[in-house]
């Protein structure tokens, strides 16, 4: 507030009193300051922010920024990840982080004052401009008076001057010899008084009748003698302002150097108020030293100051480094720096912590900690055997027992054998980060073995004791949550038991050899054996990763649905391939990411349960890294289905029909003793039959020796009439939208059946691909009954919603679940974006699984759907290349098989060969030497290809050739005695 009441005096003294005259009120002295709240109308706010992602278990020591209030608790929120960089690739972990609030007062100036200071307008706060115009107020105003051209009148004075002016009442003062309201009426009399220069002709106040000579308006004295008025030499002028005679009456006011007005009142210039003294703002404050002077300092936590640029911000990082010493320094704010743990590290940069083996290292090495060698043993046994996936995978818990805890393991005798090194180790380590927290809620958790441990407590203690499946030994925790940048480790008092697999590694075997000596998994090894894959898992010289169902995940599938999914329909071996990865991958690296490409083509998903049981793609897995010589196995409690072939049910109806016809071969001979005649001679074989009243048909059939004789009224036809499963359309009898055991979501009709296309007819009150969304969009539910709570939103309509608003569909100044919070600008005072960056409140989330993100402008998105589907980013549907017009690309003589969301394979058809997009005939006469009857000859047709044709009068598939019926009448002659 420095001088702050010396401006705000200068500014207040241009008043306009009742009586229409400009005054100037000079002050002695400092005006008294108006109350804080009559000048000021700082708006209160609250923002909202999130701490950076850590993991969970270092979460509990991340605090809030300076200023801001945490208001979760514990380890606050699990609703993010965190990546760790390695030397190879990038590590994905989920993390936790915490919701801060701060209460913000945002700065602004109360109707009618202006500038950082918030001083009054012109003509007062009550009347700004004195109502004449409009003020430039606010905090970023600058208090000038922008006039309003609607309250200005012109004068219409003819031959006199004009009352004008911001008091004037526009009113004429006549010249001599004129009276009137405009001074346009002359009168003759004036002429005879000869006035002198700069007089006029006036009417005399006395009488109102005689005539005299009075000066001018701006001359005085007595009408015989006027002189010009000289405003200077009465002070009109600001006594801080020079005044300039311009003529009779007429002057200018001008503010000296350092003042600013227009001279009649001049307000002394602070140039750090308008002009920040030309000051750096960044890194200097201005200081006042008089009207129009300042000068510049170097702010706190800055120096050398050098004229035009500013002052250097000191570097705190070379002064007071308080950060980790594997964390890199940077000054983000004069005195604030930011402390980021190095590659490989986490934590808040003031504690990084390292990976699970450099724990270990720290831990064991620790100059008068607790641990201090006392953790050597299990150190070596990890370094030896488990080093690589401890120190680059992730995350894991790991139960690491005292040197004590290993009394009676011969270290050096269980090294000599890897793979039982390994094994043990991996008994002591948990897929996922479980703190002490997790366990003990909770009974059981898995190794990395899939052996599960029990979970207990000390009967006088009550410390948590954990014990291997299969063994006796219970450890107990002695210090827990010690954290590392991939995981987390327990110290215990005891080993777990070393125990043997339930499925043992061979080295020295391939995988197809392994999995034959063992008979927990005899069916898939026969499914594979039949198929032909054996022979791959037999290769030496490529590695394999082998997922494989028990006996009994097998059993427990339907005849049917193991059927089907061992057909032909189902492009052979499918099933089994979704099983196969072409690269050996042990359970660490499958922890670590999130999902491989199978052989077939299919995505497996990887994750874990909250006690440590890795699943593939949501099967349970029971036995890890059984190893091979060729690759690895492990075993699965499930069966993988390909997502492709999904529903396993079978999904094909077919009809079978009997279709009876006259049989067309037979012709009739009156004769009644006639019977079934075979007429051979040397140049066919013509089957014929003879019609008897009192007989049914009697057809000839022609055997390896002699013929064979039988009887029919009608030759049965056999027809398989192709269909689709209800639920189920298209060529390859799809899976309707929504799925074929609920289609349309049940809340329509689905297109289906062989000739349908899957499209979906809703219900009235629903919409969409697969009739998800209500068609009121601000309804939502099963029943689409129930209103929507979303306020200044689009309301998520879908059936299965919980009546909130869409992501990213807030109005503008709005946010939240329900679009009814005010949305809170960035705090100027954050500095959490660069210099040339704005910051915007943004909350955006995918809203399907099937669509991505895409940023259209600055705080603006749109969402649209992935490669391989199709709709408008909301709602999505895969895309079957094979129902396209151009049947994605496959040569007229193949066929094409849907693979997943716009992928296909085309396979060309049986007489072609090819890659499906170019198919070839195959010439099956040659191939198939011999296949032809001795009548027949090869023929090309475009539709199939080469095939047999039996020659003309014959009939018959080209492999057998029987003669025509009328072409038999024609020539027999004479019949054969052993057929009469």
């Amino acid at each position: 507030t420095r001088n702050f009441s010396l401006r705000m005096g200068s500014l207040v003294a241009a008043l306009v009193l009742s009586t229409g005259i400009l005054k100037r009120l000079k002050c002695s002295g400092p005006l008294m300051l108006l109350p804080h709240d009559a000048k000021r109308c700082d708006q209160k706010l609250l923002i909202r922010m999130k701490t950076e992602c850590v993991p969970c278990s270092l979460n509990l020591e991340t605090q809030c920024p300076a200023g801001y209030t945490k208001i979760t608790n514990g380890t606050g929120i699990p609703d993010c990840r965190y990546y760790l960089e390695i030397k190879t690739h990038t590590l994905s972990f989920p993390g936790c982080r915490h919701a801060c609030m701060k209460e913000f007062e945002q700065p602004e100036c109360c109707q009618g004052h202006w500038g950082p200071d918030c001083m009054a307008c012109p003509g007062g706060a009550a009347s700004p401009c004195n109502g004449r115009g409009r003020c430039s107020e606010g905090i970023k105003g600058d208090g000038t008076c922008i006039s309003n051209p609607s309250l200005h009148v012109v004068c219409n004075c003819v031959h006199g001057v004009c009352n004008s002016g911001i008091t004037g009442d526009g009113r004429c003062t006549c010249l001599s010899g004129y009276q009137g309201l405009s001074c346009d009426q002359p009168i003759a009399e004036c002429e005879a008084l000869r006035c002198p220069a700069n007089s006029r002709c006036t009417i005399s106040d006395e009488d109102g009748r005689r005539l005299q000579c009075t000066c001018l308006p701006n001359y005085h004295r007595d009408g015989t003698q006027c002189e010009p008025i000289n405003p200077c030499s009465k002070k009109v002028c600001d006594p801080n302002a020079n005044c300039i005679y311009l003529g009779p009456n007429h002057h200018k006011c001008t503010c000296q150097e350092g003042y600013k007005g227009d001279g009649e009142v001049c307000l002394p210039i602070d140039p750090c108020q308008a002009i920040y003294g030309n000051c750096p703002a960044q890194s200097t404050i201005c200081i006042y030293d008089g009207p129009g002077k300042s000068h510049c300092e170097c702010k706190e936590h800055y120096t050398n100051f050098v004229p035009g640029k500013g002052c250097s911000m000191i570097d705190i990082c070379e002064t007071n480094n308080t950060c980790h010493k594997k964390a890199k320094c940077s000054m983000v704010a004069p005195g604030q720096i930011t402390c980021t743990c190095q590659r490989g590290f986490v934590g808040n940069g003031f504690v990084c912590y390292g990976s699970i083996m450099e724990r270990l290292q720290d831990l064991n090495t620790e100059v008068g900690g607790r641990w201090q060698g006392k953790l050597t043993s299990a150190l070596s046994l990890m370094e030896n055997v488990y080093e690589w996936p401890l120190s680059n995978l992730g995350p894991f818990t790991v139960l690491v027992p005292t040197n004590r805890g290993l009394k009676g393991t011969n270290i050096k005798d269980l090294l000599s054998n890897k793979l039982k090194a390994q094994y043990f180790v991996k008994l002591h380590i948990i897929a996922g980060q479980l703190d002490t927290s997790s366990l003990n809620n909770t009974n059981v958790i898995y190794t990395l073995t899939g052996k599960s441990g029990e979970i207990s407590r000390g009967e006088k203690d009550n410390q948590l004791r954990i014990r291997i499946q299969g063994g006796r030994r219970k450890g107990k925790l002695l210090q827990g949550n010690i954290i590392a940048s991939n995981g987390i480790l327990h110290i215990f008092d005891k080993s777990m038991d070393n125990i043997e697999p339930t499925f043992e590694s061979n080295k020295e075997e391939t995988i197809m050899s392994v999995l034959q000596d063992n008979g927990k998994h005899s069916q898939f090894t026969s499914l594979i054996e039949k198929t032909g894959l054996g022979m791959d898992l037999q290769q030496e010289n490529r590695p394999y990763t082998v997922f494989v169902p028990s006996n009994g995940a097998l059993s427990n599938m339907k005849a049917e649905d193991m059927d089907y999914l061992l057909s032909a329909e189902n492009n052979d071996v499918t099933f089994l391939l979704i099983n196969l990865h072409s690269f050996q991958l042990e359970v660490a690296s499958l922890i670590s990411i999130e999902h491989i490409r199978s052989m077939a083509k299919q995505f497996l998903y990887f994750n874990r349960t909250s006690t440590g049981q890795v699943l593939v793609s949501g099967e349970e897995m029971e036995e890890t890294d059984i190893v091979a010589k060729n690759g690895r196995i492990h075993t699965l409690a499930g069966v993988l289905i390909p997502p492709t072939i999904i529903p396993i049910l079978p999904h094909r109806c077919d009809e079978t029909r009997m279709l009876c016809s006259p049989v067309k071969l037979c012709f009739s001979i009156k004769t009644v003793s006639q019977h079934c005649t075979l007429l051979r001679n040397t140049n066919a074989s013509i089957f014929f039959c003879i019609f008897q009243p009192f007989l049914k048909r009697r057809c000839i059939i022609e055997g390896p020796t002699f013929p064979k004789t039988g009887c029919a009224r009608y030759c049965n036809i056999t027809v398989k009439e192709p269909k689709c499963c209800r639920g189920f359309f298209g060529p390859n009898c799809s899976p309707c939208p929504g799925g074929f055991s609920k289609p349309c979501s049940g809340n329509g009709q689905c297109m289906d059946g062989l000739y349908g296309n899957g499209t979906c007819i809703c219900a009235e009150a629903f919409q969409g691909s697969h009739c998800q969304f209500c068609s009121d969009p601000g309804k939502y539910g099963p029943q689409c009954d129930k209103k929507c709570l979303c306020i200044y939103g689009k309301c998520d309509n879908r059936i299965d919603s919980d009546g909130i608003c869409l992501p990213g569909s807030c109005r503008s100044g709005y946010t939240g679940k329900l679009c009814d919070k005010p949305v809170v600008p960035c705090e100027p005072s954050l500095r959490l974006c660069h210099t040339h960056a704005d910051c915007h409140n943004s909350h955006l989330i995918n809203i399907n699984e099937d669509a991505e993100c895409i940023q259209t402008g600055p705080g603006e998105y749109l969402c649209a759907c992935q490669a391989g589907w199709t709709g408008d980013g909301r709602d999505c549907s895969a895309i079957n290349n094979c129902l396209l017009p151009s049947v994605a690309g496959c040569h007229e003589n193949a066929t094409c098989i849907y693979v997943g969301p716009g992928q296909n394979d085309c396979k060309c058809k049986d007489g072609f060969r090819g890659n499906g997009i170019e198919c070839t005939s195959i010439n099956s006469c040659l191939e198939q030497n011999g296949k032809c009857h001795h009548l027949a000859t090869c023929q090309f047709e475009p539709s199939h290809g080469w095939e047999c044709v039996c020659p003309k009068g014959y009939e018959g598939d080209g492999r057998i050739c029987y003669g025509n019926p009328e072409y038999a009448t024609r020539h027999v002659q004479v019949l054969p005695s052993f057929l009469m």
